[in-house]
């Protein structure tokens, strides 16, 4: 295999930066997409899974989505990001990942993490990607609305709070789980989300969750995937899949629960194929 560090544009011309992991023997192609104030790397998860990918033939490229990565990693100020200037970093970084493939390769996936999950199917479904033949949520964050404001009792009666429109008037964001929100990614929330596209996109969509997931909990999964999605259940984890106190996700037994992970969605996609 073969890494290769590549600097592409946006559709407004926000430029980005990811890792290109280019399998010997390749047979199919991957984009990754990562949660909110994470990386490219998501704590091992992505990168490692990019390894085992390639190592069975599947070149991938994974990204930092504008404002994260490198010096902004871990950064909660985010007054500026939106939505759909998410959805067009995926979808720049898959037209990249189509220029970097072999010629004969037509079998394409996409696997996206946390907050970057119902982004991902939204983008696949909004754009028609029909040479994408898995999307593969990892926890995902499918209600943009429900997980920004509801959880947090920033909305009243269909409405942002009183509390929060003040803040939001005087500081410019609006702050939910220790995050600053601005008032673009706001106006988006009721309209930008993944819970059509799941049930546009049905059997086409599998999932995995914890089910001791506290930040995007089990139930949201249960919820909104179709009667065709495939639910993978992992037991006795938390939102990355880590093993009780591994906030780093670099316990052992966690890089186990992983490795399990990897080899079910491998399955997945071999069956495509």
């Amino acid at each position: 295999m073969i890494e290769q560090n590549l600097k592409f544009k946006s559709y407004d011309g926000t430029e980005l930066s990811g890792t290109l992991l280019k399998a010997d023997k390749e047979k199919a192609a991957l984009v990754f997409v990562h949660g909110i104030t994470s990386s490219k790397d998501e704590l091992g998860f992505h990168s490692d899974y990019a390894s085992f990918l390639a190592e069975n033939g599947i070149t991938s490229l994974r990204f930092d989505y504008r404002f994260h990565g490198g010096k902004n990693e871990g950064n909660t100020k985010l007054e500026n990001l939106s939505l759909c200037g998410i959805v067009n970093d995926i979808d720049a970084a898959f037209s990249t990942l189509k220029n970097n493939v072999d010629n004969k390769t037509e079998a394409f996936f996409i696997v996206g993490t946390s907050f970057g999950g119902g982004l991902s199917a939204y983008w696949v479904d909004a754009t028609n990607k029909s040479e994408i033949r898995k999307i593969v949520l990892n926890a995902p964050v499918i209600n943009y609305e429900d997980d920004v404001l509801e959880r947090n009792r920033l909305i009243d009666n269909g409405l942002l709070s009183f509390r929060a429109q003040k803040q939001l008037k005087s500081k410019g964001f609006v702050e939910s789980s220790d995050i600053h929100f601005g008032s673009g990614l706001i106006n988006e929330l009721k309209y930008v989300n993944g819970i059509n596209a799941l049930q546009n996109l049905g059997s086409r969509i599998v999932i995995f969750h914890g089910n001791d997931d506290d930040d995007v909990p089990l139930t949201s999964s249960k919820k909104y995937k179709s009667s065709e999605t495939q639910l993978e259940i992992i037991p006795k984890v938390g939102h990355g899949f880590g093993v009780e106190n591994d906030e780093d996700l670099n316990f052992p037994e966690t890089k186990e629960i992983h490795k399990s992970i990897y080899e079910k969605a491998l399955k997945i996609i071999e069956a495509t194929l």
